[in-house]
């Protein structure tokens, strides 16, 4: 058995949950962008019709879309890192096969 094998699934799972979540993040903004168009389209005018949209725009939006950056960049990263482990537990394995066969012709 792998020394690694046991938490691959785990970490494989909390991937999957990272990719979910920016998800779910670029369906909220895909929500607002949508319910801003009656806004931008001049259904609220005036100043403070003007400072929400710049609110969106400048800050809501670009901070959001800074956390699906941030989230999947996570992942990728995990999924790197059980990448590393995946490579150095196959090697870790024919090391100890290595030294396994050698003990079997000795003995």
């Amino acid at each position: 058995m792998a020394i690694f094998t046991f938490i691959a699934g785990q970490i494989e799972e909390q991937i999957n949950q990272f990719s979910r979540q920016a998800d779910t993040c670029e369906r909220v903004v895909g929500n607002i962008r949508a319910g801003a168009q009656p806004i931008q389209n001049g259904a609220w005018i005036g100043k403070g019709a003007e400072a929400f949209k710049a609110e969106l725009v400048r800050r809501v939006i670009p901070q959001i879309m800074e956390l699906i950056a941030a989230i999947m960049g996570f992942g990728g990263k995990l999924g790197n890192a059980l990448n590393i482990m995946r490579n150095a537990d196959k090697m870790v394995q024919g090391i100890v096969g290595q030294v396994a066969g050698i003990f079997e012709k000795i003995f």
